[in-house]
């Protein structure tokens, strides 16, 4: 079955093997293989493919002990102007992710800094000050719920526990650590290529393999670093992604946040500080499916109010990868929350 551009999607194969990386991007070709039923030559084979052909990558992403600070960005665009606006936006290295919406906003973006200083300047100064924008507002993000793993649910439990990486036992006592050149250099590099081999990713830094493989194994122990899986999600069956702007009370914001970052439609779930106190976005089969969703979170969470809701219309930028306009990758723009405003 091919898209409207006449390329090849995903099959039922495809998904096995996307949902495997999803548990473990950094799964080898053998442990796929055997979990999946093939040989490590077909997983190798079937990954090339993917990710040559845009539709799926891997990426690092900062653990939950890296220290950052993120916001979520929003503007109104003048007429005509939101493809170049949210262009501009999705250049800024520390601009991890742009989506055109319906609604009373034009756009929203991700963002994340390594200080509340360089933040503060891109969404006081920087972004603002794109052509095209008319209107902005801006969200401090407080806490993140939600938005690394995320299943597809095409493979079994016992397929999951076998390509899972083990956990780092020491991770809770391996102390605080600011990230040095060496670490910001890796990250970066794994933000092209999230599987890259050990060898390669030496060569690429100038330092020997063991040393990348030391480095990479004391952030992933630290919690400063993991890595996160995407792909071309109409292709999956999940076609359709919507944001929410909820609002909780103060006292229930941390229950109802962990809880629903763990529902299977639930991408993104961060706490922020505004009049909504908790920006979700769901990926759904369909549009008629929100409505579901919405019923559950209302028979859940009665005090909860959806202040308001809106369709994504098109993802320009996500976790630093472009989009085209059918969601395929067509270049890297690395996400860098060291770089300066």
């Amino acid at each position: 079955m091919t898209d409207p551009s006449g390329r090849r999607w995903v099959d039922e194969d495809d998904v096995m093997l996307l949902d495997a990386l999803h548990v473990n991007p950094r799964a080898s070709f053998e442990q796929l293989g055997a979990a999946l039923g093939v040989s490590a030559v077909t997983a190798g084979r079937r990954w090339r493919r993917l990710a040559e052909a845009g539709q799926a990558w891997v990426s690092s992403a900062p653990g939950p002990r890296m220290p950052l600070v993120g916001a979520l960005f929003e503007a109104e665009c003048a007429p005509g102007r939101v493809a170049g606006a949210a262009a501009a936006l999705a250049a800024l290295p520390q601009v991890f992710s742009v989506h055109l919406v319906s609604g009373t906003r034009d756009l929203y973006a991700l963002v994340a800094a390594g200080d509340s200083r360089t933040l503060s300047g891109l969404v006081l100064d920087r972004m603002p000050a794109v052509p095209g924008l008319i209107r902005v507002r801006t969200s401090v993000t407080t806490e993140v719920f939600s938005g690394r793993h995320w299943r597809l649910g095409a493979i079994s439990a016992a397929q999951a526990g076998a390509v899972r990486a083990q956990e780092p036992e020491d991770q809770e006592q391996a102390p605080d650590r600011v990230p040095d050149r060496f670490d910001r250099e890796l990250f970066l590099a794994l933000q092209d290529d999230g599987r890259a081999a050990y060898r390669t990713l030496a060569e690429r830094l100038g330092k020997s393999e063991q040393a990348v493989k030391r480095r990479m194994s004391a952030l992933l122990r630290s919690g400063q670093l993991t890595f996160r899986t995407d792909f071309v999600r109409p292709q999956g069956g999940w076609p359709v992604q919507v944001a929410l702007w909820l609002q909780v009370p103060d006292e229930q914001l941390e229950l109802v946040g962990r809880q629903l970052g763990e529902w299977p439609q639930t991408r993104v779930c961060l706490a922020v500080v505004g009049k909504a106190n908790l920006f979700v976005t769901l990926q759904l089969h369909g549009l008629h499916a929100l409505d579901g969703v919405l019923r559950r979170m209302r028979g859940s969470w009665p005090q909860v109010r959806i202040a308001e809701r809106e369709v994504v219309l098109r993802s320009v930028k996500s976790w630093g990868r472009m989009l085209d306009e059918d969601g395929y990758a067509t270049s890297v723009i690395p996400v860098d929350i060291w770089a300066p405003v």
